[in-house]
């Protein structure tokens, strides 16, 4: 695949120990954690296009489809933009590998400084136009123009193009990573057809045009995107299915409900009270445990949470563990975190433990803001699904007998979630999730002071420092030193303080037989492979 850079395997998580950034599943295995299989990506009887028609419930609509504003994650419209696009490159989770998909490799060179990203020859797009390295330039460029407002900007900023052939793109970087591939296949791993996108720039996310295994026929927003085989797709055996329709249904338990009666195959849920209730209904489900997990997380750059004793105010007040049997049931207390990084983690540090209820420190530090007239007052954003509705409420309820604080909660449609917090990072404090296999680059993305996806404003020079230490090697030893340094300054800073376990979860309906289902990231698909029997 590419050279300089020392493979590890990936970091499986504590409970169920298979992927952490991805699974696999078929549907002829049971609802057992350990009996999912690999997909080996081969054609079903009879070629491309046999393999029937799958529809999606998705838990949300998203603003639009466009590399410059999806992200590779299920909650920002990556599932529809996997679809329509297909990636460069993906995450194998059970070797932590970069693997080829539209690309054939990524290559290093000068120590991590320059790399060569190397396309396959003859992929079009579904208009007719050629995905060679002109177009892949131009994608990369955009995220660097400030007027997209990609989400990708920070990713692409400061790269250097030159397209060596048509297959070929030289990408000269500003400083040496050893794992540049990781983070394009994380955040540059889309890419959309440039004559679409430089004839309708703003229409473009609502008639997007790709190389992915399936392209649009209809879409009715909140109601249903259709898409239709892409009959030119550069591997001639697949898409095996006909055709997609990505439902967005908020309510989880309408869409456990469309699963048993027949109106939907297949569920990809972050929602482990979703998973338990699917294992009760009797309907097919693969579980991952990851590393990272749910949290809130707190705008450390304006007032009232760059005063670091409000941040901790707020964690002493709440008690994760409770939490998770309230709004998961149960069983949800054995998915409490207590360490960022999974305890089977080589790069764990067991020390860096998140701070535990402590009401009366709580309240000590509440009356020291208070007499520095600085009252603890701020909103908790979060989407407008039924289950963060319930965990905001939940935070809130804990805050009541509680002197000076005052918590207000906002709720927002996934759209406008995704643009205050993920885009104009306008929040105070918010729910989101952060979940990963290998740290790089998603650590360095989240915490690092000019991070691709820093929007709590955290700025650390000592994280900084070890974050560019753990970027710039392949020593695990090294990295494993680097990553403590940066799992103690999080349970000490707290830029956000984390509760319950990531995972990611596949729930297959009764309708049919899904085969050759595998997710990458945080439960995208990879739909080339996908059939329905």
């Amino acid at each position: 695949m590419r050279h300089e850079r020392l493979r590890y395997p990936r970091l499986i998580a504590a409970v169920a120990g298979a992927a952490a950034l991805a699974l696999t599943a078929t549907a002829c295995g049971g609802d057992d954690k350990k009996s999912d299989k690999s997909s080996n990506g081969s054609a079903a009887p009879g070629g491309a296009g046999t393999g029937g028609d799958l529809t999606v419930l998705i838990t949300q609509e998203t603003r639009g489809i466009d590399p410059a504003i999806s992200t590779v994650s299920s909650v920002n419209g990556g599932t529809q933009a996997a679809a329509v696009f297909d990636v460069l490159f993906y995450i194998d989770p059970k070797t932590g590998k970069v693997q080829p998909q539209l690309a054939e490799s990524a290559t290093a060179s000068d120590g991590g400084s320059v790399w060569n990203i190397k396309l396959r020859p003859n992929v079009t797009f579904t208009d007719g136009t050629p995905l060679d390295a002109e177009a892949l330039k131009f994608n990369w460029e955009r995220h660097q123009d400030p007027a997209v407002r990609s989400v990708a900007a920070v990713a692409a900023k400061d790269l250097k193009f030159e397209v060596v052939d048509p297959t070929n793109l030289k990408v000269t970087l500003p400083a040496p990573n050893p794992h540049f591939d990781q983070l394009v296949a994380h955040n540059l791993a889309f890419v959309g057809s440039p004559t679409a996108i430089k004839a309708d720039p703003k229409g473009f996310s609502a008639k997007p045009v790709g190389a992915g295994p399936f392209k649009v026929k209809s879409w009715v927003r909140d109601n249903a995107l259709t898409l239709e085989r892409n009959t030119a797709y550069w591997n001639k055996d697949r898409p095996l299915l006909n055709s997609v329709t990505l439902k967005p249904v908020m309510d989880q338990t309408q869409r456990l409900n469309s699963l048993v009666s027949g109106q939907g195959d297949l569920v990809t849920t972050i929602n482990f009270k979703m998973v338990n209730e699917a294992r009760e209904k009797g309907l097919t489900v693969a579980y991952d445990d990851k590393n990272g997990g749910f949290m809130t997380m707190f705008k450390t750059d304006r007032p009232p949470f760059d005063d670091p004793r409000a941040r901790r105010a707020y964690v002493l007040i709440m008690d994760g563990g409770d939490r998770n049997k309230v709004i998961q049931g149960p069983a949800g207390a054995g998915q409490t975190l207590t360490t960022f990084f999974a305890p089977t983690s080589p790069f764990v540090d067991p020390s860096a433990t998140m701070p535990k209820q402590n009401k009366e420190e709580a309240q000590k530090l509440l009356d020291e803001l208070a007499a520095a007239g600085k009252p603890l007052e701020f909103t908790y954003t979060t989407n407008s699904s039924a289950a963060a509705k319930a965990s905001a409420e939940y935070w809130q309820a804990q805050t009541r007998g509680m002197k000076n604080i005052k918590m207000n909660t906002e709720f927002l449609d996934g759209s406008a979630y995704a643009s205050k917090v993920m885009i104009s990072k306008d929040f105070q404090a918010a729910e989101f999730n952060a979940f990963f296999d290998d740290p790089e680059p998603v650590l360095y993305n989240l915490l690092y002071s000019k991070g691709a996806e820093n929007r709590t404003g955290y700025n650390n020079p000592a994280v900084d420092a070890a974050l560019d230490k753990a970027r710039a090697t392949t020593d695990e030893n090294e990295r494993k030193a680097q990553y403590a340094i940066v799992q103690q300054a999080i349970v000490n800073d707290l830029p956000f303080w984390s509760y319950e376990k990531g995972f990611a979860a596949a729930i297959q309906g009764k309708r049919g037989k899904v085969e050759g289902i595998q997710l990458f990231e945080d439960g995208l698909i990879l739909f080339d492979r996908v059939s329905v029997k």
